[in-house]
């Protein structure tokens, strides 16, 4: 009965009878969005914990070594800072650095170029644990708690996108939108690199990320939890501006020049699209995620805001 409420509802999708102050919605946008970020720095303490935690990965970058001193989750022994290098946010990592009781030691740059393997460390590197998955159980029961409260659950599930630059890219549109939890297949798809890591500049530190060992039995699960599965797809009849964002959501991205499995598609609730004008028919997977997770913080928000007093 529930999942028949829920597919009768879906006809009534394009109301678009709000109409509200657009300075309010931005501000209920960012209070939308803390909310998030706190459920989203607990479940990451949890994730934390999980065997394995030995493990090490290289992190090189301002913006990612500045998250994870800030989170506190993954903090080096040591950093390692390019003789020379004068940015003025090495000093606030390096500040940061002491207060964390975390060594800081200048070599040569051309050690951190051979140790990173390219020259796009801005100058700084370290040695860190291995970023954590969440369990995908324990966040899909985090997203079920919030089904029907204030803050509708956003989810981003990614059908084997594979460049860790687009990954990176998405998780850091993802972390400023207010995104509950990503979910990526185990197999044949980016995971939690270095390179990810840069690439998000430092968002992978706060964004729940849960490996799906099946995306067609994890689309059925959010639906169980009365969540709607969203997939973009360039030809989808629907736009994706008049599909109704306010409702708990997840929204299914392609991989670079696949996009969805067959699948995937037939099991998602709505197909929508980005209407495109140029000549070139396709938009960079992390592009479309901003579009589409934009849209629903500028839905959310003006659903959300107070009407203006009258003077």
């Amino acid at each position: 009965m529930a999942a028949q409420r829920r597919r009768k509802d879906g006809r009534s999708h394009c109301d678009n009878h709000r109409q509200r102050n657009s300075i309010q919605s931005l501000l209920a946008a960012a209070s939308m969005c803390e909310i998030a970020r706190a459920g989203r720095r607990q479940m990451k303490k949890k994730a934390s914990g999980h065997p394995g935690s030995a493990s090490q990965e290289l992190l090189y970058g301002v913006n990612p070594l500045l998250e994870a001193l800030r989170v506190g989750d993954r903090v080096p022994s040591e950093i390692v800072v390019a003789e020379g290098a004068r940015d003025e946010r090495l000093r606030e990592l390096i500040e940061l650095a002491r207060v964390r009781n975390v060594t800081v030691k200048r070599a040569p740059r051309t050690s951190l170029d051979r140790a990173v393997g390219n020259t796009h460390h801005q100058g700084v590197m370290a040695r860190v644990g291995a970023a954590r998955y969440v369990d995908a159980d324990e966040l899909l029961s985090s997203i079920a708690t919030r089904v029907g409260s204030e803050s509708e659950p956003l989810v981003v599930v990614l059908d084997g996108v594979e460049d860790p630059r687009n990954l990176g890219a998405i998780l850091r549109t993802a972390e400023c939108a207010g995104v509950d939890g990503v979910f990526v297949p185990e197999r044949r798809a980016a995971g939690l690199t270095d390179a990810v890591a840069k690439a998000s500049a430092g968002a992978i530190e706060h964004v729940s990320v849960s490996r799906a060992t099946n995306l067609s039995r994890l689309i059925e699960q959010l639906k169980e939890r009365n969540v709607w599965v969203v997939g973009a797809v360039a030809e989808a009849a629907l736009n994706y501006t008049d599909w109704d964002w306010t409702r708990p959501s997840a929204v299914v991205l392609g991989g670079e020049g696949s996009g969805l499995h067959r699948l995937v598609r037939e099991n998602c609730d709505v197909l929508v699209r980005i209407p495109l004008r140029g000549k070139i028919q396709s938009l960079n997977v992390s592009v479309a995620a901003g579009i589409i997770l934009y849209e629903v913080l500028r839905q959310r928000a003006r659903a959300n805001a107070k009407p203006a007093t009258p003077n």
